[in-house]
């Protein structure tokens, strides 16, 4: 079974010939435009491939167009999609270097052993970037070496020097 990484989403069309405006949630901005197909998903259960005509970086967006959607019509049915990539195709990372995907569900537990809940998701803020970790509250937990402490995927957790109080 594939395993797709969520790599950007589909915010609406662009223009009147079926391109679309993407917001990658990539570091560069050109990554997912090195793909030459993608795996569209309203609810990431069920993918459907598409070929990636051409794309283009505008600003801190991405306009791209693919295979089978000629219209504004077409275009604005996928608002709201995910785009991914097979996980197989994506290049290994250097130890230390993680996918925003593989630490979405993780556990995250300060040196006391207080657990904040799971990362629900990874916010960019441009100095640096910030877990959002949930559990009965929200705690945002920035990713910095001084912070970020372990990450061990096998046990599906993270240790981190933040106290609990904040």
């Amino acid at each position: 079974m594939n395993k797709f990484v969520v790599m950007g989403k589909i915010v609406g069309p662009h223009g009147i010939k079926g391109w679309l405006k993407i917001q990658p949630f990539t570091e560069d901005l050109k990554t997912l435009g090195k793909f030459s197909s993608w795996f569209l998903s309203k609810d990431e259960n069920k993918w459907k491939e598409f070929k990636v005509e051409s794309s283009s970086i505008q600003g801190r967006t991405m306009l791209s167009k693919i295979e089978h959607v000629n219209d504004r019509n077409d275009a604005d049915e996928l608002k709201g999609f995910l785009i991914g990539i097979n996980k197989i195709d994506l290049p290994a990372l250097e130890k230390g270097k993680y996918y925003w995907s593989d630490l979405i569900g993780l556990e995250v537990i300060n040196q006391s052993g207080f657990n904040f809940g799971i990362i629900d998701s990874i916010m960019e803020t441009g100095s640096n970037d910030v877990l959002v970790v949930k559990d009965l509250k929200e705690t945002l937990i920035p990713y910095l070496s001084d912070v970020i402490l372990k990450i061990d995927l096998d046990k599906k957790n993270v240790l981190v020097d933040w106290d609990e109080n904040f």
